[in-house]
């Protein structure tokens, strides 16, 4: 039995793109969501570093992850907003209790 994969994104954004990252990144939950292997895709904005996001999801396993990095609609992001990014640090949760 396989268990679910979670992962925290923070995405900061270059001064100035912000607002143009953040209209890139609803429409990448919306769907993200529709994905089979989605269980959680949260969009969150640091209330104190405006350009700064945090994405929580929720993985039914590491194979739903990888299919989700090769969709259309993640490479169009990567494509279209990556270069608006200082960067995007994950990390790779286990569940234990």
């Amino acid at each position: 039995m396989t268990s679910a994969l979670t992962l925290i994104a923070t995405i900061n954004v270059l001064p100035g793109h912000a607002e143009a990252v953040a209209a890139g990144l609803q429409a990448l939950v919306t769907a993200s969501r529709t994905e089979p292997g989605c269980l959680q895709y949260a969009l969150h904005r640091n209330q104190q570093a405006t350009d700064q996001f945090v994405m929580v999801e929720q993985w039914r396993d590491a194979e739903a992850l990888d299919q989700h990095r090769a969709t259309p609609h993640f490479l169009h992001f990567t494509h279209a907003f990556g270069e608006r990014l200082i960067g995007v640090d994950l990390l790779p949760l286990q569940h234990i209790a």
